[in-house]
């Protein structure tokens, strides 16, 4: 696995995930998307300013299995809001989304000198709740009822990781 930066062309990739229910239900998305919204909206949060937004790419072929990103930068603050979504259900479980995290973290926290990275999770994913306790991140609150999903209104996790917590980690 390696984090590239966007090609427009992975917009095609991404597209039957991003309609796959399976996929789609996992990253609480309710709307189906075409090629070219998809396209549209990466390339407006890439040109954001205060985004950096990477595909999740099969080492060996270069083909976009995901993306990631930091979103909200506040370069004041050295904050930043952490995502990651493996669009390609058939690379689920195997160890990528924990890759892609540690990888994100480690550029947010030395590269661009971020002091906190915040994330929302769903509170009954407790296999990504896992993972992002090990990298580092703590559970900081709770979004009550946050999101709709299956009939019904499901809390949402804020967890939190800072440098000192991470470097912590390592050792």
């Amino acid at each position: 696995m390696i984090l590239r930066t966007f090609n427009p062309d992975d917009a095609i990739l991404f597209c039957p995930g991003e309609n796959d229910p399976a996929v789609r239900e996992t990253l609480f998305l309710a709307y189906p998307a075409n090629v070219d919204q998809i396209r549209d909206r990466i390339v407006a949060q890439v040109n954001s300013g205060n985004a950096v937004l990477l595909t999740i790419a099969d080492k060996t072929t270069d083909k976009a299995i995901g993306q990631t990103a930091f979103f909200r930068i506040d370069p004041i603050g050295q904050s930043a809001i952490f995502y990651i979504a493996l669009l390609d259900k058939s690379k689920w479980s195997q160890g990528l989304g924990t890759e892609a995290t540690q990888l994100m973290v480690e550029y947010g926290f030395n590269t661009l000198n971020l002091h906190r990275i915040q994330l929302h999770v769903f509170a009954d994913n407790h296999a990504a709740i896992h993972i992002y306790e090990k990298i580092g991140f703590r559970k900081e609150g709770v979004l009550r009822e946050a999101m709709y999903h299956h009939g019904k209104y499901c809390d949402f996790l804020v967890m939190g990781c800072l440098k000192s917590e991470w470097i912590q980690t390592l050792i």
